[in-house]
């Protein structure tokens, strides 16, 4: 008997070819492929192949293309399986369900290249986010709050002002804080740059950023964002120039979290790691929002040459470079390989400008927009997921165009294909025999949770990597593991094997490294879980073999020239590499300032010990000279006067930093208290009297991710405009 013989007889039912007038443009279709047709199938055989199909008839479609009836117990998913293994086939696939892709009537609509390029104005088809595509399925609900942390938000801009987020808790304008976050009559948002309540645009940025992000579709006027319905929260950190302080920015991020924002938008850029900024991020991403932050402009290499916020490394933040009309990385764009996540439109964008205008600007500031409206249509679309599946949605159905390659990590943004990821495929025939509902797919991807150097002494030979699930062994091997060494070498892996008894722990193995610096194990991102998922990015740890060091070193910081303002406060670093167990510290500070008694200051641990250095002292005098605090100076700072020359005790003992080690970051931290009058940190350091420690790499947790070395913030601005 034949293998083919149980199955059903051919039977043949040709129908004549029709024509029939199209009357809406090809070009406006899109194949919805969650929904078929679960009765037959479309087939086309090669030439001078016998058709051979199912007993269940089939219909010529014409250029060779027939439909396929299937029989009542054969699955879609079945008979395409079936057909494509046989040699005469040359396509098979379900008869999907094609649509009218959704435009909206915004008049201005055709100038939106990178939501829907036709070809307009020299551009390339389809070189877009397909936004058409995914307002097929949602063009948003209203559920997700974005941030806009820029120079604030036109609200009253007529394409913007339904989707503006509204602060219900308060009353405006009776100068109260009504809801006691801390902050009055802040209804639509707040200025961190000038303190108020009121985070009207007066530049231009902020408007034309929220536009690409959310401007109301489908209302008849102006543009429409990608999503049509999103909550914008106006957060005023950059003045009318375009630039603003990092810790304005801080503070609108921590504003963002706590008044209920999903997504942040970060259209900013300058300066260098901060620690405060850094924490502020991992606040964010404890509460579950995302982050996205443009690339920068100025056409280099972030994996190089670190752009903040993009480089942080928070598994919630999104770096976005900038395409142009034909798919090309922008001729200004910044890019990275690892660190840059995505690329999206960024050149030449038209969108909302204050006072009820529109215009076009460029800069990869253009470009995160488009992410971040994607992230919340994806978030409105799925609100129960998490923000590790928004991203995974996002970064795995980006369009892997070639002009990308080696640029970024990535593709082009793609929210058509995104809006739909991990939506199950509902199964078109009933089954006569139903097995129990399965449990809805993971879609979550894998990620580093921890490693761990360990060797012998303070060498190390071996990496402990746990994940934040089981992971198949087969995806792990050496290839998906890079280990550099302090000047930037390759050092080989000998090995990767998973930890018995465990299914998310590996040891990653290597030749036992006693030189001193700071080595960096990178592993990813093609690491599968058990459900397929692959990591959202390539994770990184770093950990330092400590080197011999004398009984007595001093450190001094480059982290200084901050302004002290009025109440303000500063907070300078030193970053200590060496493990010495602390037998005696002192400190030396230089400050100008007017009127002593303003100031306060404190050495912070890397532990967070704190001691309060100097409080309040010196009356009207002015500045802190070469003030040394050691506790066992003969005087305490209460006895010295202006410019307090010398050494003195500090307000609180230094010998609560005894027997811990020095190793990590300690910070100066300046405090004015009253008005007036300003001043400046020139600088500070530390003595440290103590012995090496004893440097077994045994259980040396590793710092994951791996933060760069801390440098002076300064001013940040923008990245991208007219």
């Amino acid at each position: 008997m034949s293998r083919h013989s149980r199955r059903p007889a051919l039977a043949v039912h040709p129908l004549e070819a029709r024509d029939v007038p199209a009357l809406t443009d090809p070009s406006q279709l899109v194949v919805d492929q969650s929904a078929f047709d679960s009765s037959h199938v479309l087939v086309k055989w090669r030439d001078g192949q016998p058709h051979v199909t199912f007993h269940q008839g089939r219909q010529a479609l014409g250029n060779g293309l027939y439909r396929v009836n299937l029989p009542a117990a054969m699955s879609v998913d079945q008979a395409v399986a079936a057909l494509r293994a046989r040699p005469g086939v040359a396509l098979a696939q379900p008869d999907y369900r094609v649509e009218i892709a959704r435009t909206p009537d915004d008049p201005s609509f055709g100038s939106l290249w990178g939501m829907d390029n036709t070809g307009q104005s020299g551009g390339t088809p389809n070189a877009d986010i397909g936004a058409p595509v995914a307002w097929n399925t949602s063009t948003g609900t209203g559920r997700t709050v974005v941030a806009v942390i820029d120079t604030g938000v036109d609200y009253n801009h007529p394409d913007l002002a339904a989707n503006m987020w509204r602060n219900t808790r308060e009353i405006p304008g009776n100068g109260i804080d009504d809801d006691h976050n801390g902050y009055k009559d802040d209804v639509y948002g707040y200025d961190f740059a000038n303190n108020d309540s009121n985070p009207m645009d007066d530049n231009g940025h902020g408007t034309h950023v929220s536009g690409t992000i959310g401007a109301v579709g489908d209302n008849g006027i102006g543009v429409a964002g990608v999503d049509w319905h999103v909550k914008i929260m106006a957060l005023k950190f950059l003045d009318s120039s375009g630039s603003g302080y990092l810790s304005n920015a801080v503070r609108a991020l921590n504003y963002a979290v706590a008044n209920g924002a999903k997504v942040v938008n970060a259209s900013f850029g300058g300066g260098g790691y901060d620690a405060a900024m850094a924490t502020a991020i991992n606040n964010a991403r404890a509460h579950g929002v995302i982050v996205v932050a443009a690339a920068g402009n100025d056409s280099s290499n972030n994996d190089t040459t670190p752009s903040y916020p993009a480089n942080y490394p928070g598994d919630n933040v999104i770096s976005v470079a900038a395409t142009d009309r034909n798919d090309q990385l922008a001729y200004f764009s910044n890019y990275g390989p690892t660190t840059v996540d995505i690329a999206a439109p960024g050149q030449s964008i038209y969108s909302t400008l204050p006072g009820g205008r529109y215009g076009t600007y460029s800069g990869t500031s253009m470009a995160t927009p488009h992410v971040t409206g994607a992230i919340a249509l994806v978030w409105d679309a799925h609100p129960n997921w998490t923000y590790q599946q928004v991203i995974a949605a996002i970064l795995n159905t980006a369009d892997r165009i070639p002009s990308l390659t080696g640029k970024v990590a990535t593709g082009r943004l793609d929210v058509g294909k995104a809006i739909t990821y991990g939506d199950s495929t509902p199964t078109p025939t009933p089954n006569p025999n139903p097995t129990p509902t399965p449990t809805p797919s993971d879609t979550t991807p894998p990620a580093v949770t921890g490693v761990t150097f360990s060797g012998s002494g303070s060498a190390i030979s071996r990496a402990r990597v746990t994940f934040s699930e089981a992971i198949n062994a087969a995806t792990f091997t050496t290839a998906d593991v890079t280990l550099t060494g302090p000047s930037g070498q390759a050092i080989g892996i000998s090995g990767v094997t998973a930890v018995a008894g465990t299914n998310n722990q590996f040891d990653v193995t290597f030749a036992s490294l006693s030189a001193a610096g700071t080595y960096t194990l990178a592993i990813g991102p093609a690491v599968n879980d058990l459900a397929g998922n692959a990591m959202a990015r390539r994770a990184t740890a770093t950990t330092v073999v400590p080197s011999a060091v004398s009984s007595g070193q001093t450190f001094t910081s480059t982290d200084v020239g901050q302004t002290i303002w009025d109440f303000g406060e500063v907070a300078s670093a030193i970053t200590v590499n060496q493990d010495i167990a602390i037998s005696d510290l002192n400190v030396t500070v230089n400050v100008s300032h007017t009127y002593d008694s303003d100031l306060r200051m404190w050495l912070v641990g890397p532990d967070g010990t704190a001691v309060p250095l100097v409080n309040r002292r010196g009356g009207s005098g002015d500045n802190f000279s070469n003030t040394t605090f050691d506790d066992e100076a003969s005087q305490g700072i209460g006895q010295g006067a202006a410019p307090f020359a010398g050494s003195f005790r500090p307000e609180s003992s230094l010998s609560a930093f005894d027997g811990k080690s020095a190793k990590g970051t300690w910070y100066l931290v300046v405090e004015d208290v009253a008005m007036f009058d300003t001043g400046r940190l020139n600088g500070w350091s530390m003595a440290v009297q103590g012995t090496a420690a004893a440097g077994s790499a045994a259980a040396r947790q590793a710092v994951l991710p791996a933060p760069p070395p801390i440098s002076k913030s300064g001013q940040i601005a923008w990245w991208g405009g007219a």
